[in-house]
């Protein structure tokens, strides 16, 4: 075997954690001049960092007495791409009928449980629905639906966790759950969409999206890369909230992304005892926002410790309680959402 045949094969034995690969499948070229080897390889953003493939695979051939030395590049990496204008080629997924994106202007405001919620509930109304976690920092959808192991693998693709319903994929199911994630802007719209297109997706009706909060590079090249049909906004009635998620909303209108409607979260506590309306984050600014750009409030969620404590516990409301008033309005949106899509 010669030297450069024992070095692949070295590669080749580094198992890359969660992505069911080895580090030689991402190899491209290798070639050794005297006593250094220089190898180029692509990067999975979505599953390892590239000073850790640097490591293992100067680990790996630094194990051969004939090579002191080895140069790793990487191929298509930000700094190295070209500077182009994105292909006017979207992301294709046939099998889908609609993708939505959830997006907030700022975080806290409980968008995740809002997605998470939705999409049980559009479960509940008879249809196929998908739910994808892009809050590549904050990594929210598998506590809220209680998923813990990594997804199954078939033919190179990722197998969505069905779970009430839902099939759901998150970036949280492949690193672990207190592992940082240090990513520029080009390089979180490249694991989105590599997560994205490397997930099974079965026959949906709906694909809901969870964002992550902000107008960044994930929302804005999510939204160019993907024929989104539509988003929704979540806020609180704060004026604070507002003024972000009125950003977000003409971000979304200048790429042309149809906004479905407005959700105020956190809109009033409600006494369980008296029932009692206490409006603490402020009375109606998402209603206000909505009737102001002339958009649909889709509900207004009421604030309510079970929403808490049952995310924690991996439970959606409208599957613990799904007589509890927030439950209730969940219930309410979906059919709304699924109404806008199905008018006439």
């Amino acid at each position: 075997m010669t030297l450069s045949e024992r070095a692949r094969a070295a590669l080749q034995a580094i198992e890359i954690p969660r992505a069911r690969r080895s580090l030689g499948d991402l190899v491209e070229n290798l070639s050794i001049d005297g006593k250094t080897a220089h190898v180029r390889m692509r990067l999975l953003p979505a599953y390892v960092s590239k000073s850790q493939l640097k490591a293992w695979a100067e680990q790996a051939l630094k194990t051969l007495p004939e090579i002191e030395a080895v140069h790793i590049e990487f191929a298509q990496t930000p700094r190295q791409a070209p500077r182009v204008a994105r292909p006017p080629q979207k992301l294709s997924f046939p099998q889908i009928a609609h993708i939505v994106a959830i997006f907030s202007g700022k975080g806290g405001v409980g968008k995740s449980t809002v997605g998470v919620n939705l999409a049980v509930a559009l479960a509940q109304l008879g249809t196929r629905v998908g739910l994808f976690d892009a809050d590549v920092h904050g990594p929210n959808i598998p506590t809220l639906l209680g998923l813990a192991e990594p997804p199954a693998v078939h033919a190179g693709k990722l197998i969505p966790i069905c779970k009430y319903g839902v099939h759901a994929m998150s970036i949280g199911l492949l690193v672990g759950g207190g592992d940082p994630l240090i990513w520029r802007g080009p390089m979180i719209s490249k694991a989105i969409n590599e997560l994205l297109e490397s997930t099974a997706w079965p026959e949906l009706d709906y694909l809901i999206v969870d964002m992550p909060p902000g107008t960044g590079d994930a929302q804005l090249g999510l939204a160019q890369d993907v024929e989104l049909s539509g988003a929704i906004a979540v806020t609180t009635p704060q004026e604070v909230a507002l003024s972000d998620v009125r950003r977000g909303i003409g971000a979304f209108q200048k790429l042309n992304v149809p906004i479905i409607g407005i959700i105020e979260n956190m809109a009033y506590y409600l006494c369980p005892q008296c029932g009692h309306r206490a409006y603490i984050f402020g009375q109606g600014g998402g209603e206000k926002e909505a009737q102001r750009q002339n958009m649909k409030l889709l509900g207004q969620i009421p604030l309510d410790p079970k929403l808490r404590e049952l995310g924690d516990a991996g439970v959606p409301i409208v599957i613990a309680a799904p007589s509890s008033p927030a439950a209730v309005e969940f219930s309410r949106i979906a059919q709304a959402v699924h109404t806008y899509f199905h008018k006439g």
